[in-house]
């Protein structure tokens, strides 16, 4: 059985070798525009109904050749995931709930 596995081990090098020279090279840079810095929009996963599908605008951290990293998300974010968010958007802000009055 060893000299089976040695002689196994041979033959897939060799083939390894011929495999490895017509394998398709990665990505020679990255697939999207998007520098850090850059604010955009993330869609969510989960589509409900009648709720936006674009939440943001947040800024981006880091990014790869495919994806882009923010603060307010810990996961990494494909580039398919976002869309540009202008060059310095504001927030709409959120207002406080009224205090109800009691008669």
């Amino acid at each position: 059985i060893t000299s089976y596995l040695v002689a196994l081990g041979k033959q897939l090098n060799k083939i390894g070798k011929h495999v490895f020279g017509t394998r398709s090279r990665g990505l020679d840079g990255p697939v999207h525009n998007i520098q850090p810095g850059d604010y955009v929009y993330v869609k969510s996963l989960a589509e409900k109904t009648l709720e936006p599908q674009w939440e943001g605008p947040f800024q981006v951290l880091l990014t790869s050749f495919t994806a882009i990293k923010i603060k307010e998300q810990s996961a990494w974010i494909h580039h398919t995931r976002r869309k540009p968010g202008g060059a310095n958007p504001t927030r709409s802000p959120i207002l406080p709930a009224l205090p109800r009055v009691s008669e």
